[in-house]
């Protein structure tokens, strides 16, 4: 509970600061901190990754395929309103997969307390994301509620069966993409495993939706291609979401992303420390 607080309360911190000082924060400070938490937790993964390199990225890749097609899938039963036409990609965040490399190979060769470094970044992330929010005007509408519930069902649907077959924590579904909190968190629990996961795989899901949200749109309903961006609908897919469906579709896949981001910081503690209590 104490950790709910601790990350809930940093980004209503973040949200007070963002209105308080009128000033909107620099995305170069974001981007720096997510690089620098990819970076900690691949270098502390490192060791583990390394054993088995081909293994951990298939089956990341596995997972993320898997819940981007359970979101355009379970979507498809609510809303069967595509029309999507073939967007021009946003660029691969270069930045968070440069990171990541670098960690991969600064933690195989030299054996630091990188997990010390993640905690304080995570808060301050958080409090960042939070002053952002600060900034941008919401309107939620009932429709709206369809895409962060697929999003969600998606995650309890997948989530077990690679549990079940490859012992990764379900908590790293519900990272909804946002792969600088997932990794970061599930590493600072002691899971050095599930961080590893837990940024791969939503690493992955927000890329392989830049990938196939353009050609999936032409056959699967609008909800379900939003919801398959998870939390990331709010910052990085969002440019994606408007190339696709026009720029007044930018309300709602800012508003989807808001609301996951929310959520992550309870639900995947919650999910994570109940699947430890179990096993």
């Amino acid at each position: 509970m104490f950790e709910l607080l601790k990350y809930g309360g940093a980004i209503a911190l973040g949200y007070a600061l963002g209105k308080a000082l009128r000033r909107r924060p620099p995305q170069w400070v974001f981007a720096f901190v997510v690089a620098l938490l990819v970076f900690f937790v691949a270098a502390n993964a490192s060791p583990i990754i390394s054993v088995n390199l081909g293994g951990f990225v298939a089956v990341s890749l596995l997972y993320a395929l898997a819940l981007v097609f359970a979101s355009a899938l379970l979507g498809s039963l609510i809303d069967r309103t595509s029309g999507g036409e073939t967007a021009q990609r946003p660029v691969i965040s270069l930045y968070a997969l440069s990171a990541l490399i670098a960690g991969l190979i600064t933690g195989h060769f030299v054996r630091l307390n990188y997990s010390a470094a993640v905690d304080p970044l995570l808060l301050f992330l958080l409090l960042v994301a939070g002053a952002d929010m600060a900034w941008v005007p919401l309107r939620l509408e009932k429709s709206m509620l369809a895409s962060p519930a697929i999003s969600l069902a998606s995650a309890a649907a997948v989530a077990p069966i690679f549990t079940l077959f490859f012992g990764i924590t379900p908590a790293v579904a519900f990272g909804l993409g946002w792969y600088s909190f997932a990794g970061p968190y599930l590493a600072g629990a002691g899971d050095a495993v599930g961080g590893a996961y837990g940024l791969l795989v939503n690493f992955l899901r927000e890329q392989l939706t830049f990938i196939l949200a353009p050609v999936l749109a032409r056959r699967f309903g609008k909800a379900g291609i939003l919801a398959m961006g998870g939390a990331t609908t709010m910052d990085n897919t969002l440019p994606l979401y408007t190339a696709l469906y026009g720029s007044a579709f930018s309300l709602y896949a800012f508003t989807n992303g808001v609301l996951l981001t929310l959520m992550v910081p309870v639900l995947l503690p919650l999910v994570h420390q109940l699947y430890t209590s179990i096993i």
